[in-house]
């Protein structure tokens, strides 16, 4: 870990739906780099970035949504000359669109429910009963996750999902636990099952509701949990990530673990899900964010 004072250019905010996310994220991880002893430049735009190259050493990555995940800002601070936290722009962009990590992950033998991604309501053909999981194919923080139960609901959410995306996946809905596991700069953390307030682990139940519960570690067997901590590292291999990020799952009540997505930039508030299992790892929220900062300078996981 670096002992040097280092001018962070730290990315937070921008103009997706987790605007407001990223903002939170960025509140925390300021005071912990200035406890650090870091100077931190707070940026929201690419253009003061820019404006302050000579001056910056490492850029911190936590614009969560396309403006930071989809590899297209990794792109560029590569092509610039940057250090920065966070994969490269081809893991980013493969992580990002859901339908291709979940390809990429099966192949390593990790389960992922079935699923179709269409761009347009007359290609629905799901061959299942359901029920189903709607999502958007490139989207964070659950926004524009639906549940249907039927025809006529799967059709609603599809409509519904298809003005917030202009790609959407349609997944067979798994009932089980949701769980996430963290790996930073190459250490698997401790699995965080979460007791969703409500049906779903959905925008309102993230960030709202003060009755959504987690768990670190879970209520279930060690033996599962060493199994999902052993997934995440073959999803963060399948999917070429390195640095830092969050892999989540479902656990049904046989034990199979079911990959759901990979998160690339994770929420970083004090009550986020990777700080939580950081707290169990025995960091806290300022070593783990300088866990995170160092994994800009030595790569990321390689087990």
């Amino acid at each position: 870990m670096t002992d040097k004072t280092l001018n962070v250019a730290l990315m937070r905010g921008g103009h997706t739906a987790e605007r407001e996310v990223s903002l939170n994220s960025g509140a925390a991880v300021q005071q912990a780099l200035e406890t650090l002893g870091h100077v931190v430049f707070p940026v929201d735009d690419i253009a003061v970035l820019k404006a302050l190259h000579e001056k910056v050493d490492v850029v911190f990555n936590l614009l969560h949504g396309a403006d930071g995940e989809d590899g297209q800002l990794a792109a560029w601070l590569n092509q610039e000359g940057y250090a920065y936290t966070g994969c490269d722009h081809l893991a980013g962009a493969l992580s990002w669109y859901k339908d291709k990590s979940k390809v990429l992950v099966a192949a390593e033998g990790v389960s992922t429910p079935n699923a179709q991604c269409i761009s347009d309501v007359n290609d629905l053909a799901m061959t299942t009963d359901g029920p189903w999981i709607v999502k958007p194919a490139g989207e964070g923080s659950s926004v524009g996750l639906f549940k249907a139960n039927n025809s006529a609901e799967l059709l609603a959410a599809v409509e519904e999902s298809l003005r917030l995306s202009k790609l959407i996946l349609i997944e067979d809905y798994i009932e089980g636990v949701e769980c996430t596991v963290g790996i930073v700069g190459g250490e698997v953390l401790p699995v965080v099952s979460i007791v969703p307030d409500g049906e779903l682990y959905d925008y309102q139940a993230k960030y709202e509701s003060k009755n959504t519960q987690y768990h670190c570690p879970p209520n279930f067997d060690r033996a599962w949990q060493k199994a999902l901590q052993q997934d995440a590292i073959k999803v963060f291999n399948a999917l070429s990530l390195s640095g830092w990020g969050r892999v989540d799952f479902i656990v049904d009540d046989q034990g199979r673990r079911w990959f759901l997505e990979a998160n690339t930039t994770p929420g970083m508030t004090k009550t986020s899900l990777l700080p939580k299992a950081a707290a169990v790892h025995g960091w806290d929220f300022t070593t783990l964010v300088a866990k995170i900062l160092n994994s800009a300078f030595v790569g990321g996981c390689d087990e």
